[in-house]
């Protein structure tokens, strides 16, 4: 049986090989919803986060009921991050993974803008993305998050570049990154995907976050 704290969170020793099978799923859906997201005429490159996401969530529905059986798995949009021990602060989630009967054992997504062409989206990335992992604002006592980039420009290789830079300025008592584990390349995840793996240290519990980190392009 597995085992739960007080909030219903997995134990951690177990949580991290509960949660990858999870984030593997979740990312294959996403893959597979993101051409028909950005088929929608609402998703442009000067639309804004939320615009966008609101697309991708019915999509990432929509891929799941494409698989045979469906999972069971529900994409909530904006939920909020409330925590029944009221010891970290809340926020609202771009889109909050659920799998497990219990409220409060999910996956997060964020999702924000980026571009290659200067670093203040890639501050933004970070500050707003990243750091808030780190204070369990999201994903409080998690294994896993998260994170896509919406690339505004024609090099997502180059907008991971500019994110890695980033982190590596920012301080460490905000983002809880791991500079030893560092900013690791992930094409096993889906063939022929590249992800970006970091891990980070939560502010508030003995604990670590490992990010998952994907770019896609925007027409």
């Amino acid at each position: 049986m597995v085992a739960l704290s007080r909030s219903g969170r997995l134990n951690p020793k177990l949580r991290s090989k509960a949660q990858q099978g999870i984030v593997h799923l979740v990312l294959r859906i996403f893959h597979d919803a993101w051409p028909f997201t950005i088929a929608d005429s609402r998703v442009t490159r000067t639309a804004d986060e939320d615009s966008i996401t609101d697309v991708l969530r019915w999509q990432m529905e929509d891929a799941k009921s494409r698989i045979s059986p469906p999972p069971h798995l529900t994409f909530l949009r904006e939920p909020q991050s409330d925590d029944p021990e009221l010891d970290a602060p809340t926020g609202l989630i771009d889109i909050m993974v659920r799998y497990d009967w219990d409220a409060s054992v999910y996956l997060t997504m964020e999702c924000k803008r980026i571009t290659s062409k200067d670093n203040s989206l890639a501050r933004e990335y970070v500050r707003n993305g990243v750091n808030r992992f780190a204070s369990c604002k999201y994903g409080r006592g998690h294994a896993f998050g998260i994170i896509t980039g919406y690339v505004i420009c024609d090099n997502p290789d180059e907008c991971a570049y500019r994110v890695c830079r980033q982190l590596m300025k920012e301080p460490t008592d905000d983002t809880g990154y791991d500079s030893e584990f560092g900013w690791q390349v992930d094409d096993d995840v889906i063939p022929g995907v590249r992800h970006y793996r970091s891990r980070h240290r939560q502010l508030l519990v003995a604990s670590t976050i490992e990010l998952m980190h994907v770019f896609v392009r925007l027409i």
